[in-house]
């Protein structure tokens, strides 16, 4: 079984309106057959919380929009979710410093899949690259 990294991408592509869809029902569908293992980055939250704020949605509608996302999770798996430590902010501000594309939250989320040895399955190609790159 293969332990993979999912993060903002994911959980935005959870919308049914979402291009991504498709995908990330796949991957829900995987995990459910034992395929994979699905842990999300603990960023990935934070980060996701504060696009739909800037997006002007309402706390009650962020609220909702997370607890949907959560059910549909779950009704195919239940998700690990690895701790935010000092080794992964640190390890994250060592990523920005060597990778200057790297924004704040996708420093996170690689440091996330480096340190806890998973492998990244979201859509962001510059951290599938940068973690591909790291690991040597």
């Amino acid at each position: 079984m293969t332990k993979v990294l999912l993060e903002t991408g994911f959980l935005v592509s959870l919308n049914p309106r979402d291009r991504n869809r498709g995908w990330a029902v796949d991957l829900l569908k995987q995990a459910r057959e034992g395929e994979v293992k699905i842990f999300i980055s603990p960023a990935s939250l934070v980060e996701l919380s504060l696009i739909l704020k800037s997006k002007g949605l309402p706390e009650e509608g962020i609220s909702r929009a997370l607890a949907a996302m959560e059910s549909l999770i779950r009704r195919y798996t239940r998700p690990s979710f690895p701790e935010l430590t000092f080794e992964i902010i640190s390890g994250a501000a060592e990523l920005r410093v060597k990778y200057s594309q790297l924004s704040f939250f996708d420093s996170i989320h690689a440091a996330t899949a480096l340190v806890n040895d998973l492998e990244y399955y979201d859509l962001d190609e510059v951290i599938k690259n940068i973690v591909k790159r790291e690991r040597g």
